[in-house]
Formats: C-alpha cells, structure tokens, sequence
C-alpha cells in the first residue's frame, strides 16, 4: 500500500489511506474522490459492493489484482470496479488511469446534470398537457402541425419518413368479462415496450386510446417494417391479469411512409397507416403491415 500511495502523491494527486474496511467507508463517506483504488481481496470486494450498492459515490473504482489473476473481468465484475491496475504498475500506468478516472467523473456529472434537465422538461410538458398522463407519449394534437412541416419538409428534400399506427388487437376474452380499460400499469407496459424499441429522434405519440402513432424521420419503409416488428415483439411480452383471467396481449401495426418524388400529405399518411393497421387486424392480429402508395410526382 505504500508504494500505491507513494505513486499517487507522484502524480501530483492527493490521496488517503485507508487498511481496513471500517476505515475505508468513514473516509469514502466524508469526502470527494476522483477515483478509488482498492486491493482485490476478500475485503476489497465487499467494500467495492458496498460502495456500488449502498452508498452515492460515483467516483471511479479500480481493483488493485495480482499479476498471476487469469481474469480481471470477472474481478472487475465481482467488485462492482470500472478498471483494473495490475501490480507492478508503474507511474505512468497509474497516471492514465487517474487522469481517465477523472475524466469520466466529470462526463457522468454532465451526464446527470443533463438527466436532471431532461427531467424538469418532462415535468413542464406534462403539466402543460403536451404530454399523456397514460403513457407519457406526445398528444396529437399538441404536435400535429410538427409533424405537417417535418412531411413537407422531407417531400421537398427528398428524404424518407414514415409512420407506425400501433394498435391493441381486441380480445374477446375481455369483452365478455367486462373489462372496461386497461389498468395502468399494463398501459405503462405498452408505452415502455414502445420506448424500448426507438430511436432517440423517434416520436412516439398518444394518438387514440388504444392507439399510438410513432413518427420515424429518416427512415424508409423497410427500416420502419423492422421497428414495427421489434415492437410487436416486445408488447407480446405483456399479460394482462385480472378478473380471473390472463391474457397474452398482442398488437397489429399499420404503417405508411414516403421516399424521393412522393406527393403525399400528412392526412393521407395517416390514412394510409389506418388502412394497414385495419387489414392487419382483420387478418387475425399480430402482424404488420404496410401501405405503399404509388402517389408520385410526374417526371420532369
């Protein structure tokens, strides 16, 4: 330990000391840290866990391993550690880890700032009714004349979009039990398998309530067929118990979109998405489907 130490006041960094665990986690909970380096014994690890599951500190941990450990991932796996340090590490070896450590640090500080953030927008949008309470989705008609711009927006640069109508397929099981809605948390469920499977740039909308609509700039017909199926995939997961029953639910998807040359409007789109998500279901559910139009501009 005192060449680790030595090694670290080399580096230009303060450093404190600490040889048992009791000590350990009085320090850790009493100050800042850019990084942590603990020695990989029994110990160790039970401080590394402890300091991953029971505590905030989000600075960095590597296990100190000896040179004959075969494998340092599972040592880092097991610890809970970011890194590792093999003995005998030099200087330099030490000085790249800290200075990476500290990097990292100051990236997940952002990274929380940003979430925090992010949150307080979400806050503002649901309280200003630009969001659904039910799935946290965009309501249609708060973004709908968005969305109007971003179609004509890709017919005149010549970009693909398109658009998923995702829809529950009905299940007379519940009909006849009376089921009047779905509870909430198979709702929540609905809206998470749908989060899962888009993009960052993917807007997801609450356009009906047993429908969502996911609008996909930038993306072709056959990239949309693939988001659908993901989508299908994961809402096949969901089971709705209640009222002596359990369903498997299952949803259709309807989908519509526009390449190089289309003259389609919005509301056409729409239409479109509609149709495919109707011929979905009246072939029994589960399955997606699209509408090509041959709505095209005349050639030049």
């Amino acid at each position: 330990m005192k060449r680790t130490v030595a090694l670290v006041e080399q580096s230009g960094y303060d450093v404190v000391a600490a040889s048992t665990n009791d000590q350990a986690t009085a320090t850790i909970e009493s100050d800042d840290y850019s990084a942590l380096l603990v020695a990989y014994t029994p110990a160790g690890v039970e401080l590394g866990q402890y300091v991953r599951e029971f505590t905030c500190v989000s600075a960095p941990l590597a296990a100190i391993i000896g040179q004959n450990q075969d494998s340092p991932a599972d040592v880092m796996e097991e610890m809970g550690a970011n890194g590792f340090l093999r003995r005998p590490f030099s200087a330099t070896t030490l000085e790249t880890f800290l200075s990476t450590a500290h990097h990292m640090r100051a990236m997940r500080q952002r990274v929380l700032d940003l979430e925090s953030s992010v949150a307080e927008l979400e806050g503002r949008l649901q309280r200003s009714g630009l969001t659904s309470p039910r799935t946290g989705f965009h309501n249609f008609d708060a973004v709908k004349d968005l969305l109007v711009v971003e179609v004509r927006r890709a017919k005149r640069y010549g970009y693909p979009l398109a658009l998923l109508l995702i829809g529950l397929d009905p299940v007379p099981a519940l009909r006849e039990a009376d089921v009047p809605g779905l509870p909430r948390e198979v709702t929540s469920g609905l809206a998470v398998a749908i989060a899962k499977s888009l993009r960052v740039i993917d807007l997801p909308i609450h356009y009906a309530d047993d429908r969502i609509l996911v609008f996909l700039p930038h993306t072709d017909i056959q990239g949309a067929e693939e988001v659908g199926r993901r989508i299908k995939r994961r809402i096949k997961r969901i089971t709705y118990r209640g009222k002596g029953l359990t369903v498997q639910l299952t949803a259709s998807v309807g989908i519509a979109g526009i390449t190089s040359g289309d003259t389609l409007t919005f509301s056409k789109l729409i239409r479109n998405a509609t149709s495919a998500l109707k011929a979905a279901q009246l072939k029994g559910g589960d399955k997606v489907m699209k509408r090509v139009s041959s709505n095209t501009a005349p050639p030049a």
